[in-house]
């Protein structure tokens, strides 16, 4: 940002954007004579996202999942409206069933069936004592939420918008300089014990970072900008982030493994000039000029380190031919990159899902039950709020904490509220002036909307205050509807939290091993393809699942050093399907057999267990097919992951180190090993 714009200014600016979206959207409702026109502007509050492309690719799977939860209530509230408990227990069960369908999918889509859920609560609670006007008041609440999402849509549209490009290239910039130095550690004539130790430490969290990257390109196709010309480049430059984990973790593994050898002077000096002379302005070296086919353990393993040395070279300088091409969209791209498409896919967890949905419905089922029993006339709001809480942070090991974060700021609003509607509001008189003194509260806490620690908690702060004013066509405040009104909140509040903490709590280590065992059986399955799978979405998959693991561990821990381990063996194993299916007999036999292997263990051991030592016969015995093919060349045909022999030659040594980095050396002659 240029020096003349003072920090606070983005804040100031997109809080004057979501009070004029809120307040446009307050008027509009008035005017057509809308029966809670609040529900417009807490509705603008929560759709509003700083950058443009974000609030509208949100707000369409919101409008729709909205217009699905209205229908469901309408559907649901005259059928069963003569039998309370089924009527709870059916929009319960509609709320934890969109929620747990909502958790498989974490692109923008997953709003619709989030949304679609609480909805019906939304409408379907308060229509329980008129069933007979529930047409009329889903249409009210509809409308009233499609109006803010209209209007929040249209000013962060129009009004000086964030292009996701200034919000998204930056990170993947940054992303790259992390990598290229990761890669000039590994390639440094000798690394001091501190230096190796930030191998798998610091550049670990290079995992989360690409999947937020991830997670954030999936807003380019509703960005206005060139960028959303460019999804297909983008794709093609987060496929390289992902790769480029992998390789430079086994980099950095067969550079330990091999230590001062001197023989890999001459490529680590090459590697070095070529970094620093920029990896977007020149060709790497051929790291493995003038090499001869290798047998012998130290020869396969300097070897390896070359190839995974040529791979990360070209992916980088190949990377940022791709992000130029995103800066300045008149630059070319070469053919095989402007033609490439690639499919990335993260992961999912149906056992954390399940148990989010069931949380859900067994809080709304309690609050309900106490509403009916006890008779307390405001306990629709309370069940309401009871499933927002819920799918807000079902996606949470433990929602408890955010929870009651979330609740407490709630309730915080309500006495300001209270101050404002019965100290403030009375003596305001027309839409003007009640927008002059709406105005000033709406711009302070707008400006908390961007803090990365306390935004969610202003938005809460926005929704309790707009919730408590309860703005209608006409002053009608109501001190004991008031108190009696916003004590469903806390109900609530505590409802989701004690149901969360009961159930659907998972420590951080239960969640971890559930992460580890998902991986595994995921390993398992890729070994057990009868046929090469798709890179990009093996990748995208392992990768997330690093991504999770760090973010619960942090980037020290021992277990996210063996998540960062999966995922080479992910590659690894992808690079033996292809190998299979492109060499000879021979080859093709010894591969089938050492991938049959692999998908047993993965398939029938826990999560740290030792491989058996047949599998390392079989590596051996496939790592045998491949010898006298010639050395591969620094670069790759144009493939990220390589099918000729002498590639796929690399990657089983780099399979055999990682899973058994302690073996005796490999014995070309097949009659037994040295120790390595």
């Amino acid at each position: 940002m240029n020096n003349w714009v003072p920090s606070w200014w983005p804040a100031l600016l997109y809080s004057a954007k979501t009070a004029v979206a809120a307040l446009a959207a307050l008027g509009i409702a008035l005017l057509d004579g809308q029966a809670m026109p609040f529900w417009a502007m807490s509705t603008v509050y929560i759709v509003s996202n700083p950058v443009a492309a974000a609030t509208r690719s949100k707000a369409v799977y919101r409008a729709l999942g909205t217009i699905i939860g209205a229908a469901a209530a309408v559907f649901m509230v005259p059928l069963l409206v003569n039998s309370p408990l089924m009527l709870s227990l059916a929009l319960a069960a509609w709320v934890g069933g969109c929620l747990a369908v909502s958790l498989l999918d974490r692109s923008p889509r997953a709003y619709a069936l989030m949304l679609a859920g609480y909805t019906a609560t939304i409408i379907g609670f308060p229509a329980v004592n008129r069933p007979e006007a529930i047409f009329d008041t889903a249409a009210a609440r509809v409308t009233e939420i499609l109006l803010g999402i209209a209007c929040a849509t249209v000013v962060h549209s129009l009004i000086l918008p964030q292009s996701l490009g200034s919000r998204l290239g930056p990170r993947l910039d940054t992303w790259l300089a992390n990598a290229e130095s990761w890669l000039a550690d590994i390639v440094d004539p000798r690394p001091g014990p501190d230096q190796r130790a930030t191998f798998e430490q610091d550049r670990r969290r290079l995992a989360v970072d690409a999947v937020d990257c991830v997670l954030l390109a999936t807003h380019v196709p509703y960005d206005t900008s060139h960028w959303r010309e460019a999804n297909r480049t983008v794709q093609a430059l987060l496929y390289r982030m992902l790769l480029l984990l992998p390789i430079l973790s086994g980099l950095a593994d067969r550079r330990r493994g091999l230590g001062d050898d001197p023989a890999l002077a001459p490529a680590l000096a090459d590697a070095r000039q070529w970094l620093a002379d920029g990896t977007d302005a020149a060709d790497q070296p051929d790291y493995l000029a003038g090499a001869q086919p290798a047998s012998h353990w130290p020869d396969l393993l300097r070897e390896s380190f070359l190839v995974r040395l040529g791979q990360a070279s070209m992916i980088l300088r190949e990377s940022r031919q791709l992000l130029g091409r995103l800066d300045d969209p008149r630059r070319a791209l070469p053919a095989a990159l402007a033609g490439e498409r690639v499919h990335l896919r993260l992961t999912n967890d149906p056992g954390q899902a399940l148990l989010a949905g069931l949380s859900a419905m067994l809080a709304i089922l309690l609050v309900t039950a106490f509403w009916i029993y006890s008779g307390w006339p405001d306990g629709a709001g309370a069940a309401v709020m009871t499933g927002v809480f819920c799918c807000l942070f079902a996606a949470l090991d433990n929602p408890v904490p955010m929870i009651l974060a979330f609740g407490v700021a709630i309730t915080s609003a309500i006495p300001f509220a209270g101050i404002y509607l019965f100290g403030v509001l009375p003596r305001v008189d027309g839409y003007v002036e009640l927008c002059a003194v709406l105005l000033p509260p709406m711009l302070g806490m707008g400006m908390f909307l961007l803090h990365p620690r306390h935004g969610l908690l202003a938005t809460a702060f926005a929704m309790g205050f707009f919730s408590a004013l309860a703005l209608q066509q006409e002053y009608n405040a109501d001190l004991e509807r008031f108190i009696n009104g916003n004590m469903g909140q806390l109900l609530a509040v505590l409802a989701a939290a004690g149901v969360s903490a009961a159930l659907g709590t998972t420590a951080a280590d239960a969640a971890i091993a559930r992460l580890v065992r998902r991986q595994h059986h995921d390993l398992a399955r890729l070994a057990g393809a009868n046929s090469p799978p798709d890179p990009a979405r093996v990748l995208s998959r392992a990768s997330d699942h690093l991504s999770l693991i760090t973010q619960r561990l942090g980037a020290g821990d021992d277990r996210a050093v063996m998540g960062l381990s999966d995922v080479r063996i992910a590659v690894n194993i992808a690079q033996i399907q292809q190998l299979r299916a492109s060499g000879d007999r021979r080859l093709r036999v010894a591969c089938t057999r050492l991938l049959q292997a692999t998908a047993r263990y993965f398939a029938r051991s826990a999560p740290g267990d030792a491989p058996p030592p047949a599998l390392l016969v079989h590596i051996d015995r496939a790592l045998r097919s491949t010898l006298g093919a010639a050395a591969p060349r620094a670069g790759y045909g144009g493939e990220l992951i390589g099918s000729d022999p002498a590639t796929g030659r690399a990657a089983l040594v780099a399979f055999r180190r990682n899973l058994f980095p302690d073996a005796a050396a490999f014995d070309p002659a097949g009659i037994g090993g040295v120790p390595a």
